[in-house]
């Protein structure tokens, strides 16, 4: 098996039994841990943890390991601000030129996003990164590249936010994150400018309104 193929089967599962709680908050991270317990050679192991540092999903130790990152309140808070200041503004702005090129695009995408919710294969990381394809896809119509760095810096720290709120019902989950894209298309094709903005608005702080459900006592799940 090639080695980025393995790496790859590492991180999906690494990343997968992070979301499905098969390792506590505090558990350290080795590589020589994970060689046994896959079964491969270090440099894929090595490779894969790197990556999961870079997604802000572990954090790398000097002489010690990797530990799952955790998202203070504040940051959480401040990322999700950051999000509904720029990709509403952008959609604001390019609203006027949207046609039927990009209600095509939208439509595609969420095409794409039902059929992989109906694949009972499709991992979290799936999902996950399907949603931030459609947001990037959605802020791209402004033609913004320096705004899109920061979309990206925004998504990328909020993954570890989203594996923090996602052991909740799965389907639920699917349902509420397919439906919510879907009805933004739709408002954006209806020519609703404000209500495709405020669908918007709501499908980003879906995250923070779960965190709250949670911290309530409530089963809730993460969005967007």
């Amino acid at each position: 098996m090639a080695e980025a193929t393995i790496k790859s089967r590492v991180y999906n599962a690494v990343w997968n039994d992070i979301i499905d709680g098969a390792y506590d908050w505090n558990y350290v991270f080795n590589e020589k841990s994970l060689v046994e317990k896959y079964g491969v050679s270090k440099s894929p192991v090595r490779d894969a943890l790197l990556e999961l540092c870079k997604d802000n999903v572990l954090r790398s130790i000097p002489r010690y390991g990797y530990e799952i990152v955790r998202i203070p309140e504040k940051q959480l808070r401040e990322m999700i601000d950051m999000r509904v200041l720029i990709e509403t503004a952008s959609l604001r702005q390019c609203f006027s030129s949207l046609g039927h090129a990009e209600f095509d695009t939208l439509r595609e995408y969420n095409l794409r996003s039902r059929l992989l919710l109906l694949d009972k294969s499709s991992t979290a990381r799936d999902l996950w990164d399907d949603n931030m394809q459609f947001h990037r896809r959605l802020y791209s119509f402004s033609n913004n590249e320096f705004g899109m760095t920061i979309l990206d810096r925004c998504m990328q720290m909020q993954t570890m936010a989203y594996v923090q709120l996602y052991r909740f019902t799965q389907d639920t989950h699917k349902i509420m994150t397919s439906t919510s894209h879907e009805r933004i298309e739709q408002l954006i094709v209806d020519g609703d400018c404000e209500g495709a903005i405020r669908a918007l608005q709501n499908d980003i702080r879906s995250i923070r309104a779960a965190q709250n459900a949670k911290e309530e006592g409530f089963d809730c799940v993460p969005w967007s």
